[in-house]
C-alpha cells in the first residue's frame, strides 16, 4: 500500500520534549479540522484518566508515528480547548436515550425521576453515549528545524498543511511534557534566562487537577524579556498584582547580581510604592522586598529619621543651603495657582548664588551675598509656617556642626544688632564678614533688620550695611512670602507654604534625587514609600524623582554612551497614561512612557483599568499579565490584543488571587498561571544571588 502521508514520523525532538509517555497521554483524535479549528472527539473514560479535559487546556495533535524517523514533515498542532461541539451521530444517540426514557415512563411502575432518569443502559448503548467532542482553537505547529548545526524545537502561529482528520492523534501534555510546553519560547540568538513564576492552572476549580498530581507543573519564562520593556499588570485589587510585581523584582534582582559577578553593570529597580506593601511586611508574604537585604534595599519615606541603615528620608531640608534649588520649585509649585508679581518675582529670584561663567570674583561674592541674605529671608517664612527648624546640618567632612543660617553682614551692622538685641542671637566669626544667626533668633532678627529698614534710624557704617542687605533682588523677592505685605496689600505669603511640609525632612542631607539615582546605578531596589504623604505631595515628589530619572538617562543617552539599566514598578497606571494626558507631551509620565525604551528604563505599571490606558502605551506593552477583571468594558478593551478575547468569559468570571494569563515577550502565546506566592523562598534565593545566608540561618 502506498504511503499516503509522506515522511511524517521523523522528529525525534518533538518526541523527547513533548509526546514521550511520561510527557503526554491519548485522549482522543481529531473529528473534524480547518485552518483555524479543530473538533476533537474523545470519551468520558479517556477524560477521567487524565485527571480531566477543563476549558483553556492545551492539547496536541499529531500525524506522526512514534520512533519512525526520516523526512521533514514532522509537526505537532497546539490546541486550545475553547468549548465543546457536537459530534456527527450525537443527535441519533441522544434521539435512542430520548426514547428509552419515553419507554421507562411509560412501563414502570413508580414514574419518579430517580426511577427514570437513573435507569441502566446497556453497556454498548452507554459506551456509545460517552464519546464528547471538544471544540479547539488551533494556535499553531510546533516543529523542528536546524539552527547554527543545532536541532532545535520551533513554533510557528499557523498551519502550513494538513491531512485527513483520522490521521490524527491527540494527546493532553502532562508533567514534564506541559511544563515544556508552557515555557517554551521562540529559539533567539539573543541571552535567555529562565526563571520560575508559577504553576500552570487551567480553572478555577482544581479538585481534579490536584488529584491527579497535574497542579504543580512549573511554568517558567524569560526573565530577559522584562528587563527594559514595558510590561502590564491589569486586575482587580487583591488579585495579586503587588505579589507578581515583587516576585519580578526579586527575579531581577537576582539576574543583577549575576551580572554583578561577571563584571557586568547592575540592574537598579524603582518601586514606587502608594500603599506602603513593598516597603513593609505583610500577613499575605510573611516577609517583604527588604528581606533581601539592608545592603540591597533602600527605602525612602517621609519621616524617617535616619535611625535604621537602609531607610531614609524622603524629601529635602528646606534649612540646607545645599538643596536650595529643589527647595525652591517646590515652594515654587506650592505658589503656581497665585498669579501676583510678588510670586512672579521669587520664581525668578536667585537663591543658589552660585557663580556665573566670566563674571569678576567680585560679582561672584556679591551674587553669593545676596542669595544668602535671600534664604534667611526665606528660613523665616519657612519657619512662620511651622515648618521644624534643623538643630545639626551635615559638613562635606560628614561631621554634624550645628545649624545656623550663615550670611554676610557688615561689622557695623552686626554690632548695631547685638547693641540692640543683646548677645546670643548670631555667631561671629573672627576674620570675616559672615555671621550665623541662631535657629531660636531666626524671626526676631530678620523683624528687627525690616523694623530698621522702615524706620529709617540708622546712620554711617551701619546704614550702608542695611541699605547693602536689603538691596538684593534674593531679599525683595522673599520679603513678601515673609510679610505676607505686597504693594501695601495683604497676601497669602508664607501662608501658601504650609502644604509643603511635607517635602520636608531635617534629616535630609542631600537631594533625594540624586542620592536614589546613585543607588539605582549600584544595582540597589529602591522602594519609595509614599504611603504617609498626602496625594498632592506623592504626586508631585514622583513627578520630580520621574523627572530626573529621565534628565540624568537622557543625559547619558545623548552623550553616546548606552544609559544603565533601570526597572521602575508604578501602581494605578491609569492615572498616569490615560488618552486625556498621553497628549500632553510636556508630562513626565508620558515622556517616560514614550522614551522608556531607548533609554533603557523598563516600566511594570499596574491598574484596574485597561480602558484608562491610551493605546498606544498598551500597543507598546510587550508583556501582559492579567487577572480577574470585572465588567465587559475591560475585557472588551483587552480582547483587542493579543488573544485575550478568547478569555473574556473567564476573566470576568474567575475571582482568584494570582491566577492570572500571562503573554510575555517571548512566548508566542498566551499562557494561564497561577503565579507564585512572594515568601521566604523566593527571597532566600535572591539572597543566595547576592552571597547572602538565608533568612532562617541569620536569625538563628
Amino acid at each position: 500500500m502506498p504511503d499516503l502521508i509522506p515522511n511524517v514520523g521523523s522528529g525525534t525532538l518533538l518526541e523527547r520534549v513533548l509526546l514521550a509517555d511520561d510527557r503526554a497521554i491519548r485522549v482522543g483524535a481529531v473529528h473534524r479540522l480547518d485552518y483555524d479549528r479543530a473538533v476533537v472527539i474523545t470519551h468520558d473514560r479517556w477524560k477521567a484518566e487524565v485527571g480531566g479535559i477543563p476549558q483553556y487546556a492545551f492539547l496536541l495533535a499529531t500525524a506522526r508515528e512514534v520512533g519512525n524517523g526520516g523526512g521533514d514533515d514532522d509537526e505537532v498542532l497546539l490546541l486550545r480547548v475553547e468549548g465543546t461541539a457536537p459530534l456527527s451521530l450525537e443527535r441519533d444517540q441522544l434521539a435512542v436515550r430520548e426514547e428509552a426514557l419515553r419507554d421507562a415512563l411509560s412501563k414502570k411502575n413508580d414514574p419518579s425521576p430517580s426511577i427514570v432518569l437513573d435507569m441502566d443502559l446497556d453497556p454498548f448503548t452507554k459506551n456509545r453515549m460517552s464519546f464528547t467532542g471538544l471544540d479547539c482553537r488551533i494556535i499553531g505547529t510546533f516543529y523542528e528545524d536546524i539552527r547554527d548545526g543545532h536541532q532545535v524545537l520551533d513554533f510557528g502561529h499557523d498551519v502550513d498543511n494538513f491531512y485527513a482528520t483520522a490521521t490524527y492523534r491527540v494527546f493532553k501534555p502532562i508533567g514534564d511534557g506541559l511544563s515544556a510546553l508552557t515555557s517554551f519560547i521562540k529559539p533567539t540568538d539573543d541571552f535567555v534566562q529562565m526563571v520560575r513564576i508559577g504553576t500552570v492552572r487551567y480553572s478555577s476549580t482544581r479538585r481534579r487537577a490536584i488529584l491527579a498530581k497535574q497542579s504543580s507543573v512549573p511554568v517558567k519564562v524569560n526573565i530577559q524579556d522584562f528587563i527594559g520593556t514595558k510590561t502590564g499588570m491589569f486586575g482587580m485589587t487583591r488579585m495579586g498584582k503587588s505579589n507578581t510585581m515583587k516576585t519580578i523584582a526579586a527575579r531581577v534582582f537576582a539576574v543583577s547580581e549575576q551580572r554583578r559577578l561577571g563584571g557586568e553593570p547592575p540592574i537598579g529597580q524603582l518601586i514606587f510604592d502608594p500603599q506602603g506593601e513593598y516597603a513593609n511586611p505583610n500577613t499575605q508574604d510573611g516577609t517583604h522586598l527588604a528581606a533581601i537585604g539592608v545592603e540591597h534595599v533602600v527605602i525612602y519615606k517621609f519621616g524617617a529619621d535616619g535611625s535604621r541603615r537602609n531607610v531614609r528620608p524622603l524629601g529635602f531640608n528646606f534649612f540646607d543651603p545645599e538643596q536650595i534649588q529643589p527647595v525652591k520649585d517646590i515652594i515654587s509649585a506650592e505658589l503656581a495657582d497665585a498669579s501676583a508679581d510678588y510670586v512672579k518675582g521669587f520664581v525668578l529670584a536667585d537663591f543658589g548664588g552660585a557663580p556665573v561663567v566670566g563674571e569678576t570674583p567680585e560679582d561672584a561674592a556679591r551674587r553669593q551675598a545676596r542669595a544668602e541674605r535671600g534664604r534667611l529671608l526665606l528660613y523665616g517664612a519657612l519657619a512662620k509656617a511651622d515648618f521644624s527648624v534643623p538643630t545639626h546640618i551635615p559638613e562635606e567632612s560628614g561631621r554634624l556642626r550645628e545649624w545656623r543660617a550663615m550670611v554676610t553682614m557688615r561689622a557695623a551692622l552686626a554690632d548695631e544688632l547685638e547693641r540692640a538685641l543683646g548677645e546670643g542671637h548670631i555667631r561671629r566669626y573672627p576674620g570675616n564678614r559672615v555671621i550665623g544667626v541662631e535657629r531660636n533668633s531666626l524671626i526676631r532678627v530678620i523683624d528687627w533688620i525690616i523694623e530698621r529698614d522702615e524706620a529709617g534710624d540708622l546712620t554711617g557704617e551701619a546704614l550702608r550695611g542695611l541699605q547693602s542687605f536689603v538691596s538684593g533682588d534674593p531679599w525683595r523677592s522673599a520679603l513678601p512670602i515673609y510679610t505676607q505685605l505686597s504693594q501695601n496689600r495683604r497676601v497669602s505669603g508664607f501662608a501658601k507654604l504650609k502644604p509643603a511640609r511635607t517635602y520636608h525632612s531635617p534629616a535630609a542631607r542631600v537631594d533625594y534625587r540624586n542620592e536614589i539615582y546613585g543607588e539605582l546605578l549600584r544595582g540597589r531596589i529602591v522602594i519609595v514609600d509614599l504611603h504617609l504623604g498626602s496625594e498632592g505631595a506623592t504626586r508631585r515628589l514622583s513627578e520630580r524623582l520621574a523627572e530626573y530619572l529621565m534628565y540624568r538617562q537622557t543625559a547619558v543617552f545623548t552623550s553616546g554612551s548606552e544609559p544603565p539599566d533601570i526597572q521602575i514598578a508604578i501602581e494605578e497606571a491609569h492615572n498616569l497614561f490615560s488618552t486625556e494626558k498621553y497628549r500632553d507631551e510636556l508630562d513626565v509620565w508620558v515622556r517616560m512612557a514614550k522614551q522608556a525604551s531607548k533609554l533603557n528604563i523598563g516600566m511594570l505599571y499596574a491598574t484596574q483599568e485597561v480602558t484608562g490606558v491610551d493605546h498606544q502605551v498598551l500597543a507598546n506593552t510587550k508583556n501582559w499579565v492579567v487577572a480577574h477583571l470585572n465588567n465587559a468594558k475591560e475585557v472588551t478593551e483587552l480582547g483587542r490584543y493579543y488573544d485575550f478575547k478568547a478569555f473574556n468569559d473567564a476573566i470576568i468570571s474567575h475571582e482568584d488571587r494570582g491566577y492570572v494569563r500571562l503573554k510575555t515577550m517571548s512566548s508566542p502565546f498566551i499562557v494561564p498561571v497561577q503565579i507564585d506566592r512572594y515568601g521566604r523562598a523566593l527571597v532566600d534565593e535572591a539572597r543566595q544571588a547576592a552571597g547572602l545566608l538565608a533568612l532562617d540561618l541569620v536569625q538563628e
